[in-house]
């Protein structure tokens, strides 16, 4: 199995979020995505989802990515501000009044503004957030002392549950974290990125575990039915399932598998529940998978992507299911 191309730069592969994007926007939204004509989202919680995850799965790479600010280093006061100390670090100046111009011209409105005007307001910031700038030059992420306090509640609610603490404990398990796996269904080229999978080759038991930060830890049915986390766990199967046979050598009639989602409230409780799911549950979605990557696989094969395969194969008139 060749994982030589970084899971979220290998743009040749579909992904259990591909499916998404061409279930609910269709295959031309696909196609500008996987295409980077649409760029990927980003935001406060992804940023968030993606630093605990890191934290409780990748603790040796968190160190070398984050950096919590040292105290009285002042912080950028909004979205723009940071993105100006981004711009001014990645300008393409040589010289210091060109790049902040550029850096300003980049975030700000100059509507009304002198290059002078927009050169003092410029300096200013850049002084005042001299030490951020600094900091951000050696490559890490910049998080607050809050933020990492945050990461270490979720751990330590983690720990301290009766169940999740030995979900991840790979005691008598061999034990993978972030575990990419390149696969294939029917041809098309397929990849999966698990938080967690744990298998046991004597017992022929394989334990997937994923990780979800969320603001409706008690509500979490409303995003299991948003996000379709099911379809998520049963394309994960499907990957598993083509990993032990193909690169394992192993009979997966023989093998069961189980299922958990462990929820972490991404609020100031940092609170946990840990959902266990059954088998029918996860199956109920391959029927939807399946189909989703045979139309995949036609778009792709014949590369076309602005209507759906059955406009294509029929009159330009579409059915729906009710």
């Amino acid at each position: 199995m060749d994982i030589s191309i970084p899971y979220y730069e290998d743009m040749s592969r579909i992904s259990n979020s591909n499916i998404g994007w061409f279930l609910n926007n269709g295959p031309s939204y696909l196609h500008k995505k996987l295409t980077g004509v649409i760029p990927d989202e980003t935001g406060p919680q992804l940023e968030k989802g993606t630093m605990i995850h890191e934290f409780i799965l990748q603790p040796e790479e968190f160190s070398k990515d984050y950096l919590v600010i040292p105290r009285g280093v002042k912080s950028p006061a909004s979205d723009k501000q940071e993105s100006f100390c981004k711009s001014l670090i990645n300008t393409v100046e040589i010289e210091p009044i060109k790049a902040l111009l550029s850096a300003y011209k980049a975030n700000y409105s100059i509507v009304g503004k002198s290059e002078g005007k927009m050169l003092v307001e410029a300096t200013e910031m850049a002084n005042n957030l001299k030490e951020y700038i600094e900091l951000i030059k050696e490559g890490k992420k910049l998080i607050t002392s809050n933020a990492l306090k945050k990461c270490v509640d979720s751990l330590e609610s983690i720990q301290n549950h009766k169940f999740a603490s030995t979900l991840l404990n790979n005691e008598n398990w061999t034990e993978f974290h972030e575990f990419h796996i390149n696969w294939e269904y029917n041809g098309l080229k397929c990849k999966s990125l698990l938080d967690c999978v744990k298998f046991d080759y004597r017992r022929k038991i394989c334990q997937l575990i994923d990780l979800k930060t969320t603001v409706k830890l008690w509500h979490f049915e409303d995003s299991m039915k948003t996000y379709d986390y099911l379809r998520q766990l049963c394309f994960y199967k499907m990957a598993l399932m083509w990993y032990l046979k193909n690169e394992c050598n192993e009979d997966v009639t023989e093998w069961n598998f189980e299922y958990y989602i462990i929820a972490i409230d991404s609020t100031s409780t940092s609170e946990i529940r840990v959902f266990e799911f059954t088998e029918e549950q996860v199956t109920s979605r391959k029927d939807t998978i399946e189909n989703a990557l045979e139309h995949i696989k036609w778009h792709t094969e014949n590369n076309l992507w602005e209507h759906s395969l059955e406009y294509y194969k029929g009159n330009g008139c579409e059915s729906i299911d009710l």
